[in-house]
């Protein structure tokens, strides 16, 4: 984490895969929830939000896995190859964490029929992992025939919620920084209990003001759990927004440099029917412009019963 930020270098851009682990399709999607939970709380030990890194995804194909990473530091792509290439042992509650959010995924209750084959599978998918990075891709492994993971699939147990923030301040600053309200919302409200995105983060422009949403599935024992959206309006509101200049720094630019935002023009003005080219959406990114945003956003939770 020794690596200084690069501002005037576009985001980092990069895929790690590995094809055909020696572990059933379950045990497989539990290792890559786990290597992406694994970094987003490294990344806050270190100091980091997850509003602030840039995006990392994973994908989970039969036992092949797949992380795509557009992150906005060095530091942060440091910390993730840190990550994929640990073999230190998953820990307990980071087990039960990311098991709870792929519950809310599929919908499905997950028990762990045998934790010690559980475990003695994730090792095996680290280390194969490590190894798909230093050699080509190659032919299957022996898998197990054994599932530790027992699936039983019940949506019934399962609500959508939807969590929007509107503010009337400062359109094109808004659209530019929403996935960040959207985020923060997400480490607050969603991340410590079973669930999990059912849809992208939305941006809409009205007359009177700006509206984001997004909605997450949600395990209906987990309902009573869920920040209040007072709760979540006040930590938007002391939010410190100020100790993320850098963050904020490194999204204008990559708002400017990175092909991935070179579409974002389009959007803005489709929304809003006002052409801006994206330095002038970039410059609006900065701490005066989030602080006023935080200071009057007004949140809602909304169950779709």
């Amino acid at each position: 984490m020794g690596v200084p930020p690069c501002y005037n270098k576009p985001t980092i851009h990069k895929l790690y895969s590995a094809y055909d682990l020696p572990a059933g399709h379950d045990t497989c999607h539990l290792f890559e929830h786990l290597i992406i939970r694994r970094f987003l709380k490294e990344t806050e030990k270190a100091g980091g939000n997850r509003a602030f890194t840039g995006e990392l995804d994973g994908t989970t194909s039969e036992s092949s896995v797949f992380f795509t990473s557009a992150l906005f530091t060095s530091e942060s792509n440091t910390l993730f190859e840190k990550i994929i290439n640990d073999i230190a042992p998953f820990e307990m509650p980071l087990i039960q964490q990311s098991i709870s959010h792929i519950e809310a995924e599929m919908q499905s209750n997950i028990d762990i029929a045998d934790m010690t084959l559980l475990q003695e599978q994730l090792a095996l998918c680290q280390k194969y992992f490590i190894d798909s990075q230093k050699t080509t891709p190659s032919n299957s492994h022996p898998k197990s025939k054994i599932f530790p993971l027992k699936i039983s699939h019940s949506p019934k147990d399962f609500t959508d919620v939807k969590i929007a923030d509107a503010s009337d301040e400062l359109t094109a600053a808004f659209f530019c920084t929403y996935p960040i309200l959207l985020e923060l919302v997400r480490g607050i409200c969603f991340d410590k209990i079973s669930s999990y995105p059912s849809s992208p983060g939305q941006f809409i422009a009205y007359y009177d003001g700006n509206y984001t949403s997004q909605t997450y599935t949600v395990k209906n024992t987990d309902l009573a759990r869920l920040s209040s959206s007072e709760t979540i309006q006040t930590y938007l509101q002391n939010f410190n927004i100020s100790s993320h200049a850098t963050d904020l720094k490194n999204l204008a630019e990559a708002f400017t440099s990175d092909p991935f935002y070179i579409s974002v023009p389009i959007y803005f003005y489709q929304q809003t029917a006002t052409p801006l080219a994206r330095n002038d959406l970039a410059k609006t990114i900065n701490v005066a412009n989030m602080n006023t945003i935080l200071k009057q956003v007004k949140a809602t939770i909304i169950l779709d019963y």
